[in-house]
């Protein structure tokens, strides 16, 4: 296996590590808590196209390219098809959405290109906001909800959309593919089964939804969450994707409940703060 260090916003380089390839995963992105938007630009947008011209140049044979469920905003319905409209709202889903239009004209251009949509991914190793969430249970702290927690929110566990990605890499032909969980409830639900799992005193409690972003959004200007606008219009709304196409094409089928993801990524969050205790304590 060769390892080449190199910068997606640099065509030359990934000119240099597409070449003698057959197939490229392109999962590189900023993601929605950058603070530099123009970052998105330079990445998300530029390095992708850099990656389809050289993949062009290299004739390279099959492409896999890891979107956003923030392509589509805040749906106006459910579950979401690949087809529906897309209509990001925020930097960062404008981003992935152009970065898909590129894809979709390098198909034109003879490409071969599959592009992946994921839920909100779980599971081992993946923590990202959801640390804050399991700061407050693993301290008791209350958890706060909107419209009761009654919105239907889809997960998708990381070895689930590891294995869609893989499959997709495996079929001949374009094509853009929902990924997400097929078990799952809603936020309430899937909230009050991680603190029965972990034995917390924590509490779920609803709050006025105009409080909640006030909040929110003055934590988040002076850094002590680390989230952006779009996390904060997305909570306590449904969204779910319909994953019967990737299902049927794929012959992908999800092994992952909601609650079995966040309760992974939970584990794991309590692994990781163990062991940086014993390295704190150690010196």
């Amino acid at each position: 296996m060769k390892f080449i260090k190199g910068d997606i916003s640099n065509f030359e380089d990934i000119k240099e590590a597409s070449r003698n390839i057959d197939v490229i995963y392109h999962n590189v992105a900023k993601v929605p808590i950058t603070k530099d938007k123009s970052q998105f630009t330079k990445v998300n947008e530029i390095g992708t196209k850099n990656l389809l011209e050289a993949a062009q140049l290299h004739n390279v044979k099959k492409i896999i390219y890891i979107s956003s469920s923030a392509v589509f905003g805040i749906p106006e319905k459910t579950p979401v098809l690949e087809t529906d409209e897309r209509n990001p709202i925020e930097a960062y889903g404008i981003s992935k959405k152009k970065a898909e239009n590129l894809c979709f004209d390098y198909v034109k251009r003879g490409l071969d290109i599959s592009i992946i949509r994921p839920r909100t991914i779980l599971g081992e190793n993946r923590l990202g906001i959801f640390s804050i969430l399991f700061e407050w249970i693993d301290q008791g702290k209350k958890i706060p909800i909107l419209n009761n927690g009654k919105n239907f929110y889809q997960f998708v566990h990381v070895n689930d959309l590891n294995d869609a990605i893989f499959k997709s890499s495996l079929i001949e032909g374009s094509n853009t593919f929902n990924i997400g969980a097929e078990k799952f409830g809603t936020m309430y639900e899937t909230i009050d089964a991680l603190i029965e799992h972990t034995g917390s005193i924590s509490k779920i409690k609803n709050i006025d939804k105009n409080i909640f972003l006030n909040i929110a959004y003055f934590l988040s200007k002076i850094n002590l969450i680390p989230l952006q606008e779009y996390h904060f219009k997305v909570y306590g709304k449904s969204i779910f994707f319909d994953i019967s196409k990737a299902k049927k094409i794929l012959n992908w089928k999800p092994k992952f409940s909601n609650i079995e993801s966040i309760i992974a990524s939970y584990e794991n969050y309590l692994l990781i703060k163990n062991k940086l205790k014993k390295i704190l304590f150690h010196n």
